[in-house]
């Protein structure tokens, strides 16, 4: 038990110091203070090695002793000293923005509920942003309003029918389509916002896709621009796609860098904050919004396409498809998930 001791403690420590050079404050014992960080970690490498057996057996502990140690390390980081929620950037005083605000949209006899954010300074131009399927407004959505925020863009974040706090209306079609022109025409009163532009994730891509194509000929000028983040032109459902792209997620994601700014625990709260309910299935919903004939119907909005070289959903063939019948967008291929 002494050589398990002692590969655990150094272990926790090498984890320790790792955490506290790279900032990784959700796999911190001691929070983001580099001096305590280092001095946690330094000790605990060196009480470790104190008592560590003379011995090469112990080396058989470290592969079940390392997994016990990151559990640990992120375990503090969740409830010792966690970081600050990143969903504080919807707080009133929030340094990212000017003001930020919720609201409740006009949606028929419904109201789309979201958050409406200006950058420090105001803005003239403002982005809709549409969050995907089982999504909500807020779910990891703080880097990109950040980065939008940072452009001295307005964000107003919502709430598709069935998700988030507009979860009690189901999603169905064609009624979704009133949802994102009715945000639209709340941006466009708003003072001194001049221009409007759009920002649709995967289903959400597909709703806006759908959305403008219909209001193009009543409502041509309710949105200047669209940005497609990974919309796949159809979606077939599968066990062995669900696993591969599980892995993918998990393989491609920007783990460590997100431990930076987020607890695991903070992680999985905000993971299950999804789930939404709907009349149809994901599969089925893509088929009757059929982004692909109807971002023909867009032209000449301008549209840029934004995609993952390694997403097996909209994979880079959806990609190309959508860039073909679209020809006037720009199309971003990465290699890193677009969202």
């Amino acid at each position: 038990m002494q050589g398990a001791a002692a590969v655990f403690l150094v272990t926790l420590g090498i984890g320790q110091l790792a955490a506290t050079v790279l900032q990784l404050r959700g796999a911190s014992l001691v929070g983001g203070s580099r001096w305590l960080g280092y001095l946690c970690g330094l000790g605990l490498l060196l009480l470790g090695g104190v008592i560590l057996p003379n011995s090469f057996v112990v080396l058989l502990w470290t592969p079940v002793i390392g997994l016990l140690a990151v559990s640990v390390l992120l375990l503090g980081g969740s409830f010792f000293w966690p970081p600050p929620n990143p969903d504080q950037i919807f707080e009133p005083d929030h340094p990212a923005h000017g003001t930020c605000r919720r609201v409740e949209i006009a949606d028929g006899n419904n109201k789309i509920p979201g958050y409406w954010l200006m950058p420090p300074g105001g803005s003239e131009a403002a982005i809709c942003l549409v969050h995907g399927a089982g999504d909500t407004k807020t779910s990891f959505k703080w880097r990109l309003i950040r980065a939008l925020l940072a452009e001295g863009l307005a964000v107003l974040t919502i709430d598709l029918p069935g998700h988030g706090d507009y979860r009690y209306r189901p999603l169905a079609y064609p009624e979704v389509l009133t949802t994102i022109p009715a945000a639209l025409r709340f941006l466009r009163a708003q003072p001194d916002i001049y221009r409007v532009g759009v920002v649709g994730i995967s289903l959400g891509g597909a709703i806006a896709i759908r959305s403008l194509a219909e209001r193009s000929v009543a409502e041509p000028d309710l949105a200047e621009a669209l940005v497609v983040l990974e919309t796949p032109v159809q979606l077939k459902l599968s066990k062995s796609l669900f696993y591969r792209e599980m892995w993918n997620t998990y393989y491609g994601s920007p783990v460590l860098d997100l431990l930076r700014e987020m607890s695991a625990k903070q992680v999985w709260d905000t993971w299950h904050e999804g789930g939404y309910r709907s009349r149809h299935s994901t599969s089925s919903l893509f088929d009757l919004l059929d982004p692909l004939v109807n971002i023909k119907r867009l032209d000449p909005m301008p549209i840029l396409l934004v995609y993952s070289r390694r997403d097996r959903v909209a994979p880079p063939e959806h990609a190309q498809a959508m860039h073909q019948a679209a020809p006037q967008a720009t199309l971003i291929e990465t290699k890193r998930p677009a969202t």
